[in-house]
């Protein structure tokens, strides 16, 4: 992805892509709901030029109506860097987003600018820890001093926290007692097709939240 993305970004494709991207994920949201399977959000990444589309919330929203789906099928997560090209765009975007009820994420938080003064103006629902933090977890005082603050501010926003690639059990069960919300990483599954991932939402998960 690190390749495709860079040349999708530097030929103009990734707007497009991106808006095919969330058209299939609804597609799939709705074929889930069709067969009444169990509905949980899939989350996806959005590009600073997409976000940047005047038209974007009104294009996510006509997707939702489309196939009909609640605003909690889908889950927009945006990188901090991303912000920085309008921020008060930036805003507006996500607050009409955050108006129609779909929760709004801050990708790889900690390795942007990680601005307070734009954190406390955005309306988010989570923050998501960046890996390069997580996996030295156990063994970087300064990742772990950093992670735990990273948690108590976001608890002192009333926001939730998202620890991103996650391995091990030890990482998980530390992450837990720092008061983390929610997990995700190769400890719970690797990716997976779409035709893979209902099976998986059907078995037991070994942990998901401490909540």
């Amino acid at each position: 992805p690190f390749h495709f993305i860079e040349e999708a970004e530097r030929n103009g494709m990734i707007v497009p892509i991106g808006y095919q991207l969330l058209d299939m994920i609804c597609q799939q949201q709705r074929q889930r709901i069709s067969m009444n399977h169990k509905l949980v959000p899939i989350a996806a990444n959005i590009s600073a030029p997409q976000l940047m589309d005047p038209e974007f919330a009104s294009k996510v929203e006509a997707l939702l109506l489309k196939y009909q789906l609640p605003p909690d099928a889908l889950e927009l997560e945006i990188t901090e860097t991303s912000l920085m090209t309008d921020t008060q765009k930036a805003i507006n975007q996500l607050n009409q987003l955050r108006a129609l009820g779909i929760h709004i994420a801050i990708d790889d938080f900690g390795t942007g600018y990680s601005s307070l003064t734009y954190l406390r103006h955005l309306p988010l629902n989570q923050l998501k820890i960046d890996q390069s933090f997580v996996k030295d977890l156990l063994v970087d005082k300064s990742d772990a001093a950093i992670v735990a603050t990273i948690i108590a501010m976001a608890e002192s926003l009333e926001l939730e926290t998202i620890a991103e690639g996650v391995e091990t059990v030890a990482e998980l069960e530390l992450l837990r007692k720092m008061g983390c919300d929610t997990f995700q990483g190769y400890y719970f599954s690797k990716p997976v097709p779409a035709t893979e991932l209902q099976s998986q939402i059907c078995q037991p998960i070994r942990a998901v939240s401490n909540r």
